[in-house]
């Protein structure tokens, strides 16, 4: 190896390692509340069966008016709650979950809540504190996991903070295919672990493998992530290429000179149904003032994302106009793109084995990261033992 060769792999083991400790901290952090949150939905249930399990009764799978689940739901909001939306279940056992909104105890903000209802009865099941702007230690279990992962429990600066990191460990990961890269030809050699060998070799070698096998999943989950941390520089970077039209263009609803009564929700599932009758429903958002509108999203059955539908329509909410369309025969390459970024970096876009994947791949920044540090501290401790010889040496 060449003295400019060497000089230059140096600079770049440095950069590794300063990357590799401080930002994969933060890494291994986000890689296990990502596992968590490959099965977030899963979990939650789990943890709160009474809140948001529902069996149909009698093998009955035929879902109440939405007008009298909401009205049921209404009864249980406080006088000072207002409504935001409703969410559907996304199976035959699972509940309608009513957003609202209510004002924090101790802040001049509002805090998030759920009322979940039984599709079947119309049964209020319970409520529950959702998100606290705040206080994220209040939320519950999956939404505090949610929020570490992407902002550390921190808001909006916490947020920041985990989209620069993010752009760090991108540079972390391409230093260590650098540093991997087998200047002599021996891709076999650099690609496995060596049998029989030394606790030294073994911890750098799972490193390096763990590292290069998972390097572009790694890249891509950590790019995905910065892309929603940062959504507007990402659609401005696909835009260069192909449009990316904005996912929550603002309509007005016509004020009427006389009724000026909203729609029911049955009159805007005629809507929705008319204009998309296949699919699943996944949200409907309620207008929240005289101005605004209904907003519908319905999964169309063959959408890669499961939790939220790419369909969308935005409805007067007096006349029943459709203001707005979103569809996927309209996409454009870029829109393609987004729609794949999410489901994706959850796994879900390939179903449970996906998830499954997303799991295990949660566990590698760990791996790396300890195996990383026994590198370090075992290089160090070669250099303290050189340094003892020659000090020794010079007493001589």
């Amino acid at each position: 190896m060449d003295i400019t060769l060497k000089s230059r792999r140096k600079l770049w083991l440095k950069v590794h390692l300063y990357l590799g400790l401080f930002a994969g901290a933060v890494f291994v952090l986000i890689g296990l509340t990502g596992s968590l949150l490959a099965f977030e939905d899963v979990i939650d249930a789990w943890l709160n069966p009474k809140l948001m399990i529902a069996p149909a009764p009698d093998g009955n799978k035929e879902f109440l008016p939405l007008d009298e689940i909401v009205k049921s739901g209404m009864k249980a909001l406080p006088n000072n709650g207002k409504i935001l939306d409703l969410g559907f279940p996304m199976h035959t056992k699972q509940t309608f979950d009513l957003w609202f909104k209510l004002p924090s105890p101790k802040a001049d903000y509002s805090d998030r809540h759920q009322i979940f209802i039984n599709p079947y009865t119309a049964e209020v099941t319970g409520q529950r504190l959702l998100i606290d702007f705040e206080r994220p230690w209040r939320d519950p279990f999956m939404d505090f996991i949610l929020r570490l992962h992407y902002s550390m429990a921190l808001g909006k600066t916490g947020m920041n903070a985990v989209g620069f990191i993010g752009l760090a460990l991108l540079f972390s990961v391409l230093t260590g295919l650098i540093l991997w890269w087998p200047h002599s030809g021996k891709f076999a050699k650099a690609l496995s672990i060596k049998r029989n060998a030394s606790s030294e070799r073994l911890n750098f070698d799972v490193h390096k493998t763990f590292g290069f096998y998972s390097a572009i999943i790694l890249l891509f989950l950590i790019a995905s992530g910065v892309y929603m941390i940062f959504p507007e520089y990402g659609r401005g970077l696909i835009g260069i290429f192909s449009p990316v039209p904005q996912p929550w263009p603002r309509y007005q609803s016509v004020i009427p000179v006389g009724d000026k009564t909203p729609l029911s929700l049955t009159e805007v599932k005629r809507v929705t149904d008319a204009r998309f009758p296949d699919g699943e429903y996944r949200r409907i958002v309620f207008p929240q003032n005289e101005q605004d509108v209904y907003f519908i999203s319905k999964r169309a059955n063959d959408e890669v994302n499961q939790k939220h539908a790419y369909r969308r329509l935005w409805i007067d909410q007096y006349s029943g106009n459709i203001l707005h369309v979103r569809e996927r025969s309209t996409r454009t390459a870029g829109e393609i793109v987004e729609e794949w970024l999410y489901p994706l970096h959850t796994g879900e876009a390939f179903g449970f084995a996906g998830q499954v994947i997303i799991l295990i791949l949660g566990l590698t920044p760990l791996i790396l990261y300890v195996t990383g540090v026994i590198r370090w501290l075992q290089k160090n401790r070669a250099v303290r033992k050189k340094w003892n010889k020659y000090e020794v040496g010079d007493c001589r």
